[in-house]
C-alpha cells in the first residue's frame, strides 16, 4: 500500500523570521494581504483569535498574522468556513490541521485507475475495427449510449477507457452496444446505493471497531488498506452473483433461457 504523505500548509512549516510588533486592524491588512472587511467577518465567525486591547483600539500579532495565512490557505483548498472554524478551534491547530489533510488526501485519491481520455477521430476508428465486430453504425451507437463524447477539436472525449473496451468486445461477441449500456447502468445504479450502504456503516463503526479510536494518522492508514480489498471483494462477490444467475437460469428449463 502506498502511504499518503500530506505536507501541512507552507506557513505553519515556515518559523518567523521577523517578530511581528502589535498591529492595527489596517495594518493587519496590508501584511496579510486580506481586505479590513474579510478580517472582521473571520474574527465574527471565530476563525481568529479576539485582538487585545490598547485602550479602545483592537491589536493584533503574530499569532494573528499566521492564522489569517491558515484560513487563507485552506480557502483556496476549497475548504468551507465551517470546516475551517472546526480544525482551527483547537489549542494545536497546526498539528490538527496537518492531520486531517492525510486523511482528506487519504479519502480523496482515486480507487479506480480508470480515468477520462480522448481519442482522435482516427484513433477511435481504429480501436472500434481491432476490437469490434466491424459492423457499421457501432462509432453512432458508441456515442449514443455515452461511452465517447465529441470534443471541440473534432476527436472524442471517453469518460470511461475501461468500460468504452468492454462495450467493444461485448459488442463482438454479439451483444448491442445499447444493451451493454443498459447493463452499465442497471449495476451502476445497483452498486451506488450500495456502496453509499457501505461507507455509512464504515462511518457508524469509525469508533466502535473499525479503525476503534485511533488517530487521524491511523484512520488513513486503515482507509489505505481498506481500498485494494475492497475492490477485489466487489469483484469476487460480482462474480458469484453473475455465477447464481445464470444456474437459476439454465435451472428453469431451456424455455425459459428462450423467453428471457
Amino acid at each position: 500500500m502506498n502511504t499518503v504523505t500530506v505536507e501541512p500548509p507552507t506557513c505553519l512549516n515556515e518559523a518567523v523570521t521577523t517578530a511581528v510588533h502589535p498591529l492595527r486592524l489596517t495594518e493587519l491588512a496590508e501584511r496579510s494581504g486580506l481586505p479590513v472587511r474579510t478580517i472582521r467577518y473571520y474574527q465574527s465567525q471565530k476563525l481568529i483569535p479576539a485582538p487585545s486591547r490598547r485602550g479602545r483600539e483592537a491589536m493584533y500579532g503574530e499569532e494573528h498574522l499566521e492564522r489569517l495565512h491558515l484560513v487563507a490557505d485552506l480557502r483556496d483548498r476549497g475548504l468551507p468556513l465551517g470546516t475551517i472554524r472546526e480544525l482551527v478551534a483547537g489549542d494545536r491547530p497546526t498539528r490538527t490541521v496537518a492531520e486531517w489533510l492525510g486523511v482528506d488526501a487519504t479519502l480523496r485519491a482515486p480507487w479506480s485507475d480508470d480515468r477520462p481520455g480522448s481519442l482522435t477521430q482516427d484513433e477511435l476508428v481504429a480501436l472500434v475495427e481491432r476490437e469490434s465486430s466491424g459492423r457499421p453504425g457501432v462509432i453512432g451507437a458508441l456515442h449514443d449510449a455515452g461511452y465517447v463524447e465529441p470534443s471541440t477539436d473534432g476527436g472524442w472525449n471517453v469518460p470511461s477507457p475501461a468500460l468504452l473496451e468492454q462495450a467493444l468486445r461485448l459488442e463482438r461477441a454479439g451483444v448491442d452496444v445499447d444493451v451493454s449500456a443498459r447493463m452499465r447502468d442497471l449495476l451502476r445504479r445497483r452498486l451506488a446505493k450500495a456502496v453509499d450502504d457501505t461507507v455509512k456503516l464504515l462511518v457508524e463503526r469509525a469508533g466502535a471497531g473499525f479503525a476503534g479510536a485511533g488517530t487521524p494518522g491511523e484512520l488513513a492508514t486503515a482507509l489505505g488498506a481498506l481500498r485494494p480489498i475492497a475492490r477485489e471483494t466487489s469483484s469476487v462477490i460480482l462474480a458469484q452473483e453473475v455465477e447464481r444467475a445464470l444456474a437459476a437460469l439454465v435451472d428453469a428449463g431451456p424455455r425459459s433461457v428462450r423467453r428471457r
